[in-house]
């Protein structure tokens, strides 16, 4: 539905672009006045077709922002009522209210001048509101915005008023031939194109990324309404240190984990470039962990110090590991340019954390993300709870992810699965599937032949959740949901439903089950599954700072040199959006408002939210903690956490082409600074 009403407006506006264009035609011929009587009337009846028809498309415009403000609220529209909504409105009332009324074949020259006028700024205002739709979306309107785009309507009325009075000067004592009004048109038009193109190599050029930039800006930084951490003796966003002049400050290569106890779990993984083979025999040439992808299988008990050494063997621009959904401490989180510089080839980097978050969560690189993961550069990591009971329980992990062939085809894949596979359990044996979206995409599982539970999302227990049959299970890019249940006499089916062909898993008590895909069902709310408990956030939480982060899209516009479609957010894409400014102790809200096309599952590094509502309304199943949360289309999420792992962390969305595109933020507590930094001079580049 939300897509559908914000489709309507994108097509309306186009059209009301097409018709203020053709209307503003038609009023410019009404300067000819020695023409024929007939032929005035034409062009004024046209000229006056055309005003009301883009009358009632603004009227209808109106009518689309009205019934989404009706369902899904205020933030969803406020900058059409507050930016576009007056540069469309006031042209037209007053085309229809003032100028139109006084136009006849008999009019006086300055009724028919404010007529023609009136109807080209008409034609500006649905330009400018187009171009704020398309191209510079102003999510959080605020006063700048308005006396921009305000100040470009009200300069073009003085430009248009004397361009058109000089002309209807110069017309009352000669009409120029029509061959010389159609070479003048053709000219007007290859300026306008010529500025356009112009301006676009000009604005790619400056939208590029210098050779070294910090990652966190405190020029963008939002304190959501709490105090101002920045001051002029405090500055944690520089990119050098002077502990003479900032001793409060601390660097991010400060904030480790234990580096001298020995590991209870200690790995070694080796990046390099290796042919795997799908399960079709397709062929991939993919970036590797140990040779594999998905890659080894990292486990470890709540508790552990794990040491993971990356070695970099030849994967030329570099790599990192960034634990996803692990909170570790702030300078082993992985990012290139953020926590360490990306470990070139023949480089080792070594890890230590202890974990505490018990629960199915994953690892991948975090160097050039958005082509490293879909490359191959993940795996799973496992860490059991330590009160965990050694029982006969079926344990397997199950990584979904999308691979490319050499020729540019996409095979998505359970593991390495792209066809249906066959698995043998025993009758009675309970099962624990562990499902990991490691792609960018959502996507959609259904369990049949059994009765199910999901036991945890994104290694979070849930409380007493209920028994399913026929729900469909959504999981966003990076999410991860538990599955359980008994192994009964007959097959059970997990398949990953897509546009075509499922792929999936039998499994069976002798090897050879026949396959049932449930491909209907309803789709599992999780903010209504499991029963309530208590939690750290509810909806009368008094909060520390309050974040709002508008989820959007531009159909056009430059970011790092190249042109095309933008992930933002407030209207602004990385470097410009907001840095989330914390101090150690806050209790932080965030709410999240998707106004885009798309799925956006929005990843905080560091830390764990808790969902407080869901479009307005309180959750009211099992307490949710996440670590990624996927905001759907017209949804409207609250989340929460508790400021209490110091560091700079990225908050961006999971779908990694969203975050290259620029939908990419951070998290900032006060006194922390990196001496790193990204950009080709650096080598480093997270996205």
């Amino acid at each position: 539905m939300f897509e559908f009403l914000m489709g309507v407006e994108f097509l309306l506006l186009l059209l009301l672009v097409g018709v203020s264009g053709a209307t503003g035609y038609a009023a410019n011929h009404l300067k000819y006045v020695g023409e024929s009587e007939s032929s005035f009337r034409i062009w004024l009846k046209a000229a006056k077709v055309g005003v009301y028809i883009g009358t009632a498309l603004i009227m209808i415009w109106a009518l689309d922002i009205m019934i989404i403000f009706v369902n899904y609220g205020w933030l969803f529209i406020m900058d059409r009522v507050l930016n576009l909504l007056p540069l469309l409105s006031l042209p037209a009332a007053i085309v229809l209210i003032f100028a139109l009324p006084n136009l006849s074949r008999e009019t006086n020259k300055k009724s028919l001048l404010f007529f023609i006028v009136s109807v080209h700024v008409m034609t500006v205002g649905a330009v400018l509101a187009f171009f704020l739709v398309t191209v510079d979306i102003p999510a959080v309107p605020n006063t700048k915005d308005i006396l921009i785009y305000g100040g470009a309507l009200i300069i073009s009325v003085g430009l248009l008023w004397l361009y058109h009075g000089r002309r209807l000067k110069v017309l009352e004592n000669r009409l120029p031939r029509i061959s010389i009004r159609i070479v003048r048109g053709a000219v007007y038009l290859i300026l306008v194109f010529g500025v356009a193109i112009t301006g676009l190599v000009i604005s790619q050029k400056m939208s590029e990324f210098p050779d070294r930039m910090n990652m966190v800006h405190h020029h963008t930084a939002d304190f959501g309404g709490g105090d101002s951490i920045l001051d002029e003796n405090t500055n944690p966003h520089h990119d050098s240190h002077d502990s003479n002049s900032d001793s409060k400050s601390i660097s991010v290569v400060e904030l480790k984990g234990p580096q001298t106890d020995i590991p209870d779990k200690k790995y070694v993984l080796y990046a390099e470039t290796k042919k795997i083979r799908l399960a079709s025999g397709e062929s991939i040439e993919a970036w590797t962990f140990n040779g594999q992808s998905p890659g080894p299988k990292l486990v470890a008990n709540e508790g552990d110090l794990v040491e993971v050494q990356l070695v970099n063997k030849n994967i030329d621009s570099g790599v990192t590991i960034h634990w996803h959904g692990v909170d570790v401490p702030n300078g082993e989180d992985g990012v290139a340019g953020m926590t360490q510089d990306a470990v070139m080839p023949g480089e080792s980097y070594t890890y230590r954390f202890v974990v505490k978050e018990a629960g199915t969560h994953w690892y991948h690189s975090h160097q050039q993300s958005s082509i490293q993961v879909q490359k191959g550069l993940f795996g799973a990591f496992i860490i059991h709870p330590s009160s965990q009971h050694k029982t006969k329980t079926m344990d397997t992990t199950i990584v979904a992810h999308d691979w490319i062939t050499p020729d540019g085809r996409n095979i998505p894949a359970l593991d390495t699965a792209d066809t249906f596979q066959r698995k043998m359990i025993n009758s009675g044996t309970p099962v624990r599937l562990r499902l990991v979206n490691a792609d960018n995409l959502t996507r959609t599982f259904s369990l049949n032949g059994v009765p199910f539970k999901v036991v945890a999302i994104d290694g979070y227990e849930l409380n007493e959740p209920g028994t399913l049959t026929t729900s469909l299970l959504r999981i966003g890019g990076g999410g991860r949901y538990d599955v359980e249940f008994i192994m009964p006499d007959t097959a059970v089916t997990l398949a990953m439903l897509m546009e075509g062909k499922p792929i999936g898993i039998v499994y069976s008590p002798d090897g050879h089950g026949k396959q049932n895909v449930l491909d209907e069902g309803e789709i599992l709310d999780i903010t209504k599954y499991g029963l309530p408990a208590q939690a750290s956030f509810n909806t009368s939480t008094v909060f520390d700072r309050t974040f709002t982060l508008i989820l959007d899209q531009t159909y056009f516009g430059v970011y790092n040199g190249e042109a095309g479609q933008q992930w933002v957010i407030n209207g602004k894409t990385f470097p410009d959006t907001p840095t989330l400014m914390v101090k150690e102790g806050d209790l932080v809200k965030t709410t999240f408002v998707n106004r885009s096309f798309a799925d956006h599952p929005m990843h905080l590094h560091g830390h764990h939210v808790q969902v407080i509502s869901k479009n307005g309304k309180p959750i009211s199943g099992s307490p949710l903690v996440l670590d990624t949360v996927n905001i759907e289309p017209g949804e409207t999420f609250e989340v929460a956490f508790l400021a209490n792992n110091p560091g700079l962390w990225m908050d961006h969305c999971h779908n990694l082409d969203h975050a290259l595109r620029g939908m990419t933020m951070h998290v900032a507590y006060e006194n922390i600074y990196t001496p790193f930094a990204i950009g080709s001079e650096t080598g480093n580049s997270p996205e």
